[in-house]
């Protein structure tokens, strides 16, 4: 079912960036939003892009006119990449600032807690997270999450592009990914599905740096010595990898693969003589999404904040516009109306139409995958030759979600 917003992310955007308010002043008790995101530690890089866009979102609401009528205000609280801090968070935004809905950033490490606390406090939470379980054995009624970028996700459809476009590379794999639960998973993930699809596949070895490891070279070194046809990565958090290999000239000796959805962030991040030049990784890149909207979007994000939106941006703003798509529905903040408006809800996102499933509150939104290369012109790391991904086909069924519920 497609909602009938009054006033579209379009609208929201052009009274922002077109000088006076189109739309009266909100007025009333705000509409709190409570946020746990990881804005040191680890994850920091991410969580502190995950607050841009949600403050960017807010003030685009409130100076369209607010939602309801009324203002959001945004609590924002530091998970340190921390499970502990974030649980500690989640319960006191939840239960002592009584906020109307708990967002949660991308950790994938803190979500299922976090998740936890939302459904004993009877909050509906909205995550970006990808970690599979979110929505599937730990999932329930207070539970969504619009992005799609479970580590099912990412595994299987690294397995499809290396099945599709790297068959004449050859049949031996390596595997490297970062030693926590999300990268264990999207390794097992990849070879299930290669498994399935490429039976001659042989994988010939592992190895597994620390999230937060400082010194590659051992990793680096033993993935080269393995003589691999193609190596399939995973990252957490890549850019100490992408800076520390970058001599070895990897690209030149194997195809690497991946889908995991930092990868066009960390493009931004690197110099070029740092970028991986042909690896295949994933992202939401503000240059890969089209539509006038978006074009609003990167240029209001440029001028408060000096720069374009990384990906982690996009997936919270989905998660905030199915938010506000569900609330503008329900007429109401009412917690229970609201779910009932999100469950099977369709709405048109900053990446096109995405549909919100009623059996587990899982989003359908796209993924684009593509070839790192550096873009002379905007100067930056890039993703080329880019296919966006329809991801819903890679989501459990509805059998599989009740059976991982049971």
């Amino acid at each position: 079912m497609k909602t009938n917003n009054s006033i579209g992310l379009g609208a929201l955007l052009a009274a922002t960036l077109s000088g006076p308010a189109l739309a009266q002043a909100p007025s009333g008790k705000p509409i709190v939003l409570g946020m746990i995101a990881e804005q040191s530690g680890p994850l920091g890089f991410y969580g502190q892009e995950t607050t841009r866009s949600a403050e960017t979102f807010v003030k685009q609401v409130n100076a369209a006119g607010g939602l309801l009528g009324r203002p959001l205000q945004l609590i924002v609280r530091d998970s340190k990449t921390t499970v502990n801090e974030a649980v500690r968070h989640a319960r006191d935004l939840a239960l002592t600032e009584n906020v109307d809905f708990l967002i949660h950033s991308i950790n994938s490490g803190e979500c299922v807690a976090v998740g936890n606390v939302a459904k004993q406090a009877k909050k509906i939470l909205f995550s970006a997270c990808g970690n599979d379980d979110f929505t599937t054995k730990s999932g329930g009624r207070y539970i969504f999450r619009v992005p799609n970028i479970t580590a099912r996700t990412q595994g299987y459809a690294a397995a499809d592009y290396a099945k599709q476009k790297l068959g004449a590379a050859g049949n031996k794999y390596y595997l490297i990914a970062q030693d926590f639960a999300f990268g264990r998973t999207v390794v097992d993930n990849f070879k299930d599905k290669m498994k399935k699809d490429s039976p001659k596949t042989e994988f010939i070895g592992e190895s597994w740096p620390k999230l937060n490891e400082a010194a590659y070279a051992p990793f680096i070194s033993a993935m080269i010595d393995a003589k691999p046809d193609v190596v399939f990565y995973s990252w957490g958090f890549g850019l100490p990898f992408w800076q520390q290999s970058a001599s070895f000239e990897l690209g030149k000796r194997f195809p690497m693969v991946s889908s995991y959805w930092g990868g066009s962030d960390e493009l931004q991040a690197l110099p070029q003589g740092s970028i991986p030049t042909g690896a295949v990784m994933g992202g939401l890149p503000w240059y890969a999404v089209e539509g006038d909207e978006n074009k609003a979007f990167v240029e209001n994000f440029r001028k408060t904040y000096d720069k374009a939106p990384f990906t982690a941006a996009y997936l919270v703003l989905l998660n905030l516009q199915a938010l506000k798509a569900g609330i503008e529905k329900a007429k109401t903040t009412d917690t229970e109306k609201v779910i009932d408006a999100l469950e099977g809800m369709e709405f048109n996102s900053m990446v096109g139409p995405v549909r919100i499933r009623a059996f587990d509150h899982q989003g359908t939104a796209p993924l684009w995958t593509g070839k790192a290369a550096w873009d002379d012109k905007l100067k930056i790391g890039v993703l080329q030759d880019i296919v966006k991904l329809q991801t819903e086909g890679y989501l459990p069924t509805e059998d599989e979600v009740k059976k991982s519920r049971q």
